[in-house]
């Protein structure tokens, strides 16, 4: 009897093997059938201790078996941290496949644990949780809605201290999770998700990414049809496998880390301050994060910064090193997404090394081998909403149990991070008045037209609505009104502009509704309300950018005549390929949301006369700087400057935003250009550009930063030099105010002095008239230099000439000689029947004397009265006043010209000429040969002085050069290049 009791046992225990490795649930009721048949074979008394064999065996035996126990086991143990990384050969897509794989632990499940996570193509991520002592798997794709299979109510817990086989299985759309031999749950994947991609096959697996999990894993196996793949173990030395894990566990898992865990909460963020636990120099730094924040802190120790900058890509801010991007993985996303990264920092001897992918890690050199923290801060200014965990220094874990509670436990779903409607597209009425800016959407990736709409209204005559265009620009559709009527442009590089025009007066301040829509591939359809025009224009193209309520900039480079102004009214219900389009981060500021529209007049343009670009300026002092207001709604695209200086350090220019509370600053440091990028509410001033070569050295230097039309991406040229600006932080900024010399916004211990030209914002002069004091129009530019009245461009001895063939007189001082003029000259010719000066001039005074001679009792002088120039014959109390044609202005050069024949006088004011006679008695322009220039009240410039006398002419400083005792002056006057000027011809 007992031999049959052992036999029996032997046939129970190899069918029990069966069911258990049997997934068919028909074959599993045969089998259990089978057992139930051997088991009335036995008495009643002899089942009992059969039955109490048979859980002697399964508990000491079965499970130890070589058999039965997995081939392939793995211990984990929450002390040890280190997560294995396995992945399968790419196959062609299967409709069936599977994922299986035994655990085995008896540990307390106080958080989520994830005990197995994957990456599959397509974005898609799945992990394996155990949540409240049951098994739960997450599917995610994208911003898809998740998909979760969990445990039945009645199944017993998983961590019982036996081994557990979990099986899913995908068989075309339907998802299958069974636990040992039971189906648990099923669900069919829902239309949007990928059709044509395997999840399992070919996914990286990641065993225990989070290290916290006690307990046993084995053999883990990927299956094509029922047929095992090779799972391949992959070097976890050469790649960060946590990065792999960060973007899938947080949308997963629900933890609470109690002690580990700073909270920064939208209504509790404040900054921590945490002394350091090591008085130890510094080696190794690592954490976790998780937000949606930008624009903010996460720790700061000593000069260093981990930031988050305004379009959500973690940043390492070092002071006066450059700023530089921690990408978590090739796609090289954002990382305010609120999924789980960890950052790892590591110094070896003078070279600190960061990442979250270990193969994006970046390097920098410190000023110093060695650091000692004091203090670590967290949450600088109160600006950073999300969770930091596991912060750990030098192999030592913080404990933040001295917190309130709550900042103690970071849930995701108790994390409101976003404003309420962040992610949500954006059906709403959007307002949009004069100076609005416009909303940009810039796709991630190009897509293909098919179908743009929304609604509108307005009571505007000719503007423009908005333009879609691909991201080379060689093809692009404007959407304008002309003259009340709606107009359709599409422009192709290979052919002519097209046009379609709705004959319809929209300009009512009703609702209408506009369809463009390619159909039939080449047919574009326009549609205006119940008017539909249709016309073979358009091939296909993929949309990149769409510029709503302004005319895009870079269209406007393609199209140099295409102007409009910019939309007034309402628009609303915004599709684009029938999707909504809009987000509240396309709308600044967000109270252009309205529920009624309430359309706005354009507010009267104001006349503003500017400076030429290439007039030239110095700042001497403080009181010089100079700081204009330009159009907030105009997007940054380019700005240019112009500087000569020998100043070692000081702050050039900046260029600011009010609403956005950044800037970007051009710095000199020890003579080498730096680009800095200033964050107000953070306070911090990230350098993103460091030159190595010296521009104070006192020659002209043309600065520019723009953006490329080609790939949009920001570039700073300096002379002949380019270089990309990979790091700028956003390609949408948005700029109100621009200071030349100097900044209020950031203290500066040095002044920057020097000379200023050429200076742009988007190509457009930005120095209105009479903003720059009027003492110090005293640089000019002029063909590779800029001179100034402190600093000649060169010298010639012993008279202080610019020393070339030719020069520019400078008049600073009302200080007069003989009070007459500051420059007196002995002219070599005399008086003649016909007798002609000219001169150029340069001024901005409004009443000054200019030229002035005399002969005994006659004295005549040239003079500006109230900006208009005048020719002035005083005999003793007689005067005769001649007027010229014109009026100085004070952002350009003018000629001066005066003809004297017997009784008339021709003067000639740039190209217009006033021809007089005169019946006074004989006078000369050149009196008793001395020639007095620069006189009172005079600040300005003058050159190619030229005087005739019947056939004689002699040129004043082409003489002084050759002669200098033909010249005399004061210590005001000064000497500069010649002004490159259109050379007019004199008879």
């Amino acid at each position: 009897m007992k031999f049959t009791k052992r036999i029996l046992c032997i046939i129970q225990i190899l069918i029990f093997i069966q069911l258990y490795l049997c997934q068919d649930e028909q074959y599993s009721r045969i089998l259990n059938d089978d057992i139930n048949n051997i088991n009335i074979l036995l008495s009643n008394e002899t089942l009992t201790d059969v039955n109490h064999y048979l859980d002697d065996v399964l508990t000491e035996n079965l499970f130890n078996s070589s058999n039965l126990i997995p081939e392939s086991i793995i211990e984990y143990s929450s002390t040890i941290n280190i997560p294995m990384k396995y992945i399968t050969d790419e196959e062609d897509y299967t409709s069936i496949e599977s994922i299986a794989f035994s655990i085995l632990t008896n540990q307390q499940i106080l958080q989520a644990i994830t005990i197995l996570a994957g990456i599959a193509n397509e974005n898609i991520s799945y992990t394996f949780n155990i949540e409240n002592d049951r098994l739960k798997i997450i599917f995610s794709q994208d911003n898809l809605l998740d998909i979760i299979l969990t445990t039945k109510n009645d199944t017993e817990l998983i961590n019982n201290g036996q081994w557990h086989r979990l099986y899913i299985e995908r068989s075309n759309r339907k998802l299958r999770f069974i636990l040992d031999n039971v189906e648990q749950s099923n669900t069919e994947l829902p239309d949007e998700w990928q059709k044509t991609i395997n999840i399992f096959i070919g996914a990286q697996l990641i065993i225990v990414p989070n290290g916290n999990y006690n307990g046993k894993i084995g053999d883990i196996i990927v299956s094509n049809m029922n047929r095992p793949l090779n799972l391949r173990e992959k070097d976890n030395s050469n790649e960060n496998f946590e990065d792999s894990i960060t973007t899938i566990i947080s949308s997963s898992i629900n933890q609470s880390q109690s002690i580990q865990t700073i909270a920064f909460l939208p209504n509790d963020n404040n900054e921590i301050i945490f002394p350091s636990p090591i008085k130890f120099f510094f080696k190794t730094f690592s954490f976790s994060f998780r937000t949606y924040s930008n624009l903010s802190t996460l720790i700061q120790f000593d000069e260093i910064q981990l930031n988050i900058d305004i379009d959500g890509y973690l940043i390492l801010v070092i002071r006066d090193q450059l700023v530089q991007k921690i990408f978590s993985n090739e796609k090289q996303k954002p990382i305010n997404d609120g999924k789980l990264y960890i950052v790892q920092l590591e110094l070896n001897n003078q070279t600190l090394e960061t990442w979250i992918d270990k193969n994006k890690k970046i390097s920098t050199e410190l000023s110093r081998s060695y650091l000692i923290i004091e203090n670590f801060l967290f949450g600088l200014h109160n600006q950073f909403i999300g969770c930091i965990e596991n912060v750990t220094y030098n192999n030592q874990i913080f404990s933040f149990e001295n917190l309130s509670l709550n900042r103690q436990k970071c849930f995701l779903n108790n994390m409101i991070i976003k404003s309420s409607i962040d992610d949500i597209h954006i059906d709403q009425i959007i307002s949009f008045k004069d100076n609005d800016r416009p909303l940009i959407i810039n796709f991630d990736k190009p897509e293909e037209f098919h179908i743009f709409s929304f609604i509108f209204s307005t009571q505007e005559s000719n503007c423009i609505i908005c333009s879609l265009a691909d991201n080379t620009y060689n093809n692009f559709i404007i959407l304008s009104i002309r003259y009340e009527y709606l107009v359709l442009t599409y422009y192709n590089k290979q052919k002519q502009p097209r046009e379609i025009l709705i004959n319809n007066s929209i300009n009512d301040k009703n609702e209408h509704k506009i369809i463009i829509k390619l159909i039939n591939q080449n047919y574009l359809l326009f549609e205006f309300d119940e008017n539909t025009k249709i016309e073979n224009m358009i091939d296909k193209f993929y949309i990149n950018t769409i510029y709503i309520g302004k005319l895009d900039y870079f269209i406007k480079e393609r199209l140099s005549n295409f102007n409009g102004d910019d939309f007034i009214g309402c628009i609303k219900n915004i599709m684009f390929n029938k999707k909504l389009l809009i987000e509240s981060k396309h709308i600044y500021p967000l109270d252009r949301l309205v529920n009624t529209c309430q359309i706005t007049t354009r507010e009267p343009k104001n006349v503003i006369s500017y400076i030429s670009s290439d007039i030239s300026f110095s700042i001497r002092d403080y009181d010089d700087i100079i700081e204009l207001q330009i159009p907030s709604n105009d997007q940054f695209y380019q700005c240019q400057i112009a500087i000569k200086t020998q100043s070692f350090n000081g702050i050039i220019a900046s260029i600011y935003s009010n609403d956005n509370y950044y800037g970007l600053f051009l710095f000199l440091n020890n003579g080498k250009l730096q680009l800095k990028y200033y964050l107000t509410n953070n306070r911090t001033l990230q350098l993103i550009f460091n030159d190595n070569q010296t521009i104070n050295d006192g020659q002209l230097h043309y600065i520019s930063i723009f953006r490329q039309i080609s790939n949009k991406s920001m570039y700073i040229q300096i002379d002949n030099r380019t270089i990309n600006i990979s790091n700028l932080l956003s390609l949408s900024l948005f700029f109100d105010v621009i200071t030349i010399g100097g900044s209020d916004r950031i203290i500066s211990d040095n002044l920057f002095v020097g000379c200023f030209a050429n200076i742009t914002y988007n190509h457009h002069p930005v120095l209105p008239e009479g903003i720059v004091k009027s003492d110090r129009y005293d640089c000019f530019c002029d063909q590779g230099s800029i001179c100034d009245r402190q600093m000649p461009c060169s010298n010639m001895q012993p008279l202080q000439f610019c020393g070339q063939t030719d020069c520019s007189l400078v008049c600073t001082s009302s200080i007069d000689m003989n009070n007459k003029g500051s420059l007196r000259y002995f002219t070599q010719i005399g008086s003649g029947q016909y007798e002609q000066i000219y001169l150029m001039i340069f001024t901005i005074s409004d009443n000054s004397v200019l030229f002035t001679t005399q002969n005994d009792s006659i004295q005549v002088s040239i003079v500006i009265q109230n900006y208009y120039p005048r020719l002035i014959i005083q005999n003793g109390g007689i005067i005769y006043t001649y007027d010229f044609p014109g009026r100085v202005r004070g952002d350009q050069w003018h000629v001066l010209q005066c003809q004297k024949t017997l009784n008339t006088i021709d003067l000639t004011f740039d190209d217009e000429t006033r021809h007089y006679t005169y019946f006074i008695e004989y006078f000369s322009l050149f009196g008793d040969r001395k020639v007095y220039l620069c006189g009172k009240n005079f600040i300005g410039y003058i050159q190619d002085i030229i005087f005739m006398a019947d056939n004689h002419h002699e040129n004043l400083i082409h003489n002084s050069i050759r002669n200098p005792g033909l010249i005399d002056y004061d210590p005001s006057v000064l000497w500069n290049n010649h002004a490159n000027i259109p050379e007019r011809k004199f008879d």
